[in-house]
């Protein structure tokens, strides 16, 4: 199907959709109110005619005409109005429901990579309003068609020549196209400034920054940068709308002008006897609405335009959403693992980026292992725990789950197999049991479970510590809201990541930055042993990230990593008798200690 026909769908499609009845019968009541005020005029002019004329039934039918008209615009404009509005909420419900279906239904994160994509994305976003008016701008739309063609047939019945004025209005249509042409682009090429002044008023209006902002000054600094951002932006917006304004005013003048020459001549012709008194009283009560007719096309064709836009916008995040849904990964994930996890000469480079930020990796992680990945900042610690839970797949090479390419494997599935836990967390501001029972929405409703998974977290001291324990809603942006330090915000999103009990694959990466190196000991050899109870049962496999060598001495396998490698692997009596980097670290580490 062409491009344009897909759109035209899709718009249509989702307006009828979201509301079939109620599209249906306000296309019906658009539709008669569109034509009671050409045809009241032509009523008016039957009556004129009438009373020239004295005749009777003339008079009657103008009458009946204009009674009519009043009669149908009524009951339009008291049932239309109500119903079409409705109409428009549920398109506009529908809109933003499927754009988060379709966004959400992405499984990788290659989207948030790429600038070129987050600025379609974010005008997606931005614009999603205008599909959300997508019902009234298709029934508007309907109505000037319906309008249209109402008043071409009455001034076709006074002279075939007046045909012409609506068709000099049409210049209105093609001025309207080019003004809202200039002024989407002016808005495409000021999106990148509008990004920045979003993200720079959250870091001037978020808690978390402040105190940084006040130390260093950065207050006028940031207003400044919002400040002058802000003028470029509009001065390039406002350019646009002041040239679209000066074209459309000369394209206005130019159809005044022949429209008061057709009046002249109509006058004219009607006292030559070529035309009725009701004639130029038809022409004259025409005139304003020729001019809001093909205002009314003119506004239709930017309104339209702007849908169309939008649904264009729309139809490609669908089409990349389906580029990119990895739907060929059709194999189920498997419920435990015999053999491990195999990584067969794995490179990454982040989309866009031309530097890899893995090269050759060539490791094997063992059923029912606990390992560790060590390393310097910038080593590819996290780069690879994303490979692993498959928000991305290898540039090159391939993972294997027990010998199966894991870019096979239904990646929904596969990461029901997986738990995790983040030094980058989600502060989730719901209530503090939401905030743990999440992390398996399939229990969320078992108490046991959560408590457990508090237990496992080390967290039962953070909610003895709540006003209303579980039920206590935490983030301050509520009237009751607790705030958490970073250290109890980390314990919970450990319970989090604890829910799942039997994971195939548990991630762990530092998520325990903020606690202490006791406590993060402490809670390591707790979850090490019932970790291993896990991997008998399943062969799960845990992965941990962290600069603690305390922490990781206890793991199976150490691997460690540098410039996007791995550089060397092993157990930690093993790693610290061959003397290579490992033992250069933990050295560092243990002589800061004593």
């Amino acid at each position: 199907m062409p491009k344009t026909f897909r759109i035209l769908a899709l718009w249509l499609g989702t307006s009828f959709r979201a509301a079939p009845g109620l599209m249906t019968i306000s296309a019906v009541l658009v539709a008669a109110r569109a034509i009671t005020a050409p045809i009241q005029t032509y009523g008016v002019s039957r009556l004129v005619d009438g009373i020239a004329s004295d005749q009777s039934s003339t008079i009657a039918l103008g009458i009946a005409i204009i009674v009519g008209c009043l009669a149908i615009s009524f009951v339009a404009d008291g049932l239309g109005w109500p119903l079409q509005d409705t109409a428009q909420e549920r398109m506009a419900g529908r809109v933003h429901a499927d754009l988060l279906d379709v966004t959400a239904g992405i499984p990788g994160l290659s989207h948030h990579e790429r600038p070129d994509v987050a600025d379609r994305l974010e005008l997606v976003r931005e614009r999603a309003w205008r599909m959300g008016v997508g019902a009234e701008v298709l029934l508007w739309a309907f109505a000037t068609v319906t309008n249209t063609v109402t008043v071409l047939a009455l001034l076709g019945s006074v002279h075939p020549l007046l045909l012409i004025l609506p068709l000099l209005g049409g210049a209105r249509i093609w001025s309207a196209y080019l003004s809202s042409t200039r002024q989407q682009k002016a808005w495409e090429d000021s999106l990148p400034q509008e990004r920045l002044v979003d993200r720079l008023i959250e870091v001037a209006k978020d808690p978390r920054t402040g105190l940084e902002l006040r130390v260093f000054g950065l207050g006028k600094v940031l207003l400044d940068r919002i400040f002058a951002l802000q003028t470029e932006r509009f001065e390039r917006r406002v350019a646009a709308a002041r040239w679209g304004g000066k074209v459309d005013g000369s394209v206005r003048l130019v159809f005044g002008l022949a429209y008061a020459a057709a009046i002249v001549w109509v006058i004219a012709l009607a006292r030559d006897g070529q035309a009725t008194a009701g004639d130029v009283v038809l022409v004259l009560l025409l005139a304003p609405q020729v001019d809001q007719m093909t205002g009314g096309i003119a506004q239709n064709v930017y309104w339209v335009g702007e849908v169309v836009r939008s649904f264009s916008r729309y139809d490609w995040l669908r089409e990349y959403a389906k580029q990119n849904s990895w739907r060929s990964s059709a194999t189920p994930a498997p419920e435990r693992l015999t053999s491990g996890i195999e990584l067969r000469d794995v490179g990454f480079s982040y989309p866009g980026s031309e530097s890899a930020v893995l090269s050759g990796i060539s490791l094997t992680l063992p059923a029912g292992a606990a390992v560790a990945l060590v390393g310097e900042n910038g080593a590819g610690k996290t780069t690879l725990v994303k490979l692993l839970a498959r928000m991305y797949d290898p540039t090159t090479g391939s993972i294997r789950i027990d010998g199966v390419d894991l870019a096979t494997i239904q990646p929904d599935e596969w990461r029901s197999q997986l738990s995790a836990g983040f030094q980058d967390l989600v502060k989730f501001e719901l209530t503090a049991r939401e905030v743990v029972a999440i992390g398996d929405v399939a229990r969320a409703g078992d108490e046991d479970a959560v408590h457990t998974a508090i237990a496992r977290g080390d967290a039962e001291s953070v909610i003895a510590g709540l006003p209303h324990g579980l039920d206590s809603q935490l983030g301050k942006k509520f009237t009751d809201g607790v705030e958490l330090s970073g250290g109890q915000w980390q314990r919970l999103a450990l319970a989090r990541a604890f829910m799942r009990e039997r994971p195939l694959l548990l991630l762990l990466d530092e998520p325990t930055a903020a606690l202490d190196p006791e406590a993060e000991h402490r809670l390591y050899e707790q979850y090490a042993e019932a970790a291993k109870v896990a991997a008998a049962e399943t062969g799960g496999i845990t992965v941990l990230v962290s600069h603690r060598f305390s922490t990781v001495r206890m793991a199976d396998l150490i691997v460690v990593m540098h410039d996007g490698r791995v550089e060397e692997f092993g157990t930690h009596p093993d790693l610290l008798a061959a003397g290579g980097r490992y033992a250069e670290l933990f050295e560092l580490q243990a002589r800061a200690y004593r």
